[in-house]
């Protein structure tokens, strides 16, 4: 009820949206799972008011939206903008917007979790590749010459966004790469190419993350990039090939293997993803590699998952989502050479294929994606219900039944529903720990 009083105040008009909620039973009943079920689409409405209209459109909430419909959406809210502070807010209401819609569907169970991520990973790609065409627009404006500025340009996620796996309020992992021409070009940029590169990818900055009235779209981490956060924002294409064989490392190729193109020229993505594949997928998966790789992974749970301290970890923690994620990804690079089906980027797919290559047994295989998708549910549920967002399972009783009632425990008390989840979870992370041991040390044992 507390966040219902903060948005009945924030709209102004109180009699007229008190009337409204007594009037419209369905309109009421849709603002009660949000506000019940939701801190962060709370917020989401309680600081936009005008978003209610996303509630009022019943036929937007019971159907499925495709990216082709939420371009559309983008361009018809852009149509009247004239300016680049105007566009920035736009489109970070138009990003909200459509995260309040697939957000309610997923409350309403009207969209399962796979198809949810899905609903969020094109939101991010159209968002992306709007916001590239504006920083293009408005970088030509500035030129002032009358032949277009060049656009051999392309944006590449990885991570989540890469997998075709976005949460709520996940940051975008971005790789953006350039094409040096073969042939002198028409108009050539004041200081050069690079420096023009460097503008654009600096403008597609601006409009994602700077801090608005409206807040900020994304939040963009590029720090997977070659010399990571020291590095240039953006390479060339014979850049990244040359830093792929001088000096990528182990984990880059790991990275790799979730990359995929997102907006920008389609001709350059193929022929960088060329060059990532040739870089990621190689004959041999050394040995010195496997351990690295594992060391890491150790490394993550002991410094990066607090488990000791702040409780049970589902990304990172023991038996947590990286457990599975690094067992397929050890897998790709093992065997993607001689198997491209095997280079997919979203981790249930690649568990998939590795079962019908014969890689994984097929029963383990779809045990391991059962508890992928309990586990990715579960992190999706505490996005939902948290602000801020957190990793971790809470230790109140209150805050884990009221995580299990989300995510559809059917206990009518509390401490019952509190103490099923932690059973399911102590399961199935017991199990995935389980498998990721053994194939690991499988592999150590057959590499040597």
């Amino acid at each position: 009820m507390e966040n219902l009083v903060k948005y009945v105040e924030a709209g102004g008009a109180r009699e007229t949206t008190l009337s409204l909620l007594q009037s419209n039973e369905k309109f009421l009943e849709l603002l009660l799972v949000l506000f019940g079920s939701s801190d962060f689409l709370s917020q989401i409405l309680i600081k936009q008011p005008d978003l209610v209209d996303v509630l009022m459109d019943l036929e937007s909430i019971y159907r499925y939206k495709p990216p082709a419909k939420i371009a559309e959406e983008f361009q018809r809210q852009l149509k009247t903008c004239r300016h680049l502070d105007d566009r920035k807010l736009r489109v970070r209401r138009v990003k909200q917007a459509e995260e309040l819609r697939i957000g309610i569907r997923y409350l309403l169970r009207e969209a399962d979790l796979m198809g949810t991520l899905a609903d969020l990973s094109s939101l991010a790609d159209v968002f992306l590749d709007t916001v590239y065409e504006l920083a293009y627009e408005e970088l030509n404006r500035k030129s002032g010459t009358l032949e277009p500025l060049p656009r051999d340009f392309s944006i590449f996620g990885l991570g989540k966004l890469g997998g075709h796996e976005l949460n709520f309020g996940s940051d975008l992992d971005l790789l953006l790469v350039y094409e040096e021409p073969e042939e002198t070009l028409p108009a050539v940029p004041p200081g050069g190419l690079q420096s023009y590169y460097v503008a654009l990818s600096q403008m597609i900055f601006t409009l994602t993350s700077e801090m608005t009235p409206a807040g900020f779209a994304y939040k963009i981490d590029t720090d997977l990039r070659p010399e990571g956060s020291r590095g240039m924002l953006v390479l060339s294409l014979k850049g990244y090939v040359d830093y792929f064989q001088s000096r990528g490392r182990i984990w880059e190729q790991q990275a790799m293997t979730r990359a995929r193109f997102v907006a920008g020229s389609r001709a350059l993505g193929d022929k960088f993803l060329q060059a990532v594949h040739a870089f990621t997928y190689r004959p041999k998966l050394e040995y010195g590699s496997l351990i690295e790789i594992s060391r890491l992974r150790d490394r993550m749970e002991k410094e990066l998952a607090g488990e000791s301290k702040k409780g049970r970890n589902v990304k990172l923690g023991k038996g947590g989502l990286a457990d599975i994620e690094f067992t397929a990804q050890i897998l790709q690079l093992m065997h993607g050479n001689r198997n491209p089906r095997l280079r997919q980027t979203p981790t249930l797919e690649v568990l998939k294929q590795l079962a019908a290559c014969g890689i994984l047994d097929q029963t383990e295989a779809e045990q391991v994606q059962t508890h992928y998708l309990f586990l990715r549910n579960l992190e999706c549920a505490l996005r939902l219900l948290n602000q801020p967002f957190t990793n971790h399972l809470p230790k109140e009783t209150e805050s884990l039944a009221a995580l299990a009632r989300l995510l559809g425990y059917p206990q009518a008390a509390g401490p019952e529903r509190a103490r099923a989840l932690l059973e399911d979870y102590d399961r199935h992370t017991r199990d995935v720990r389980t498998f990721y041991r053994k194939t690991l040390d499988t592999l150590l044992r057959t590499s040597l």
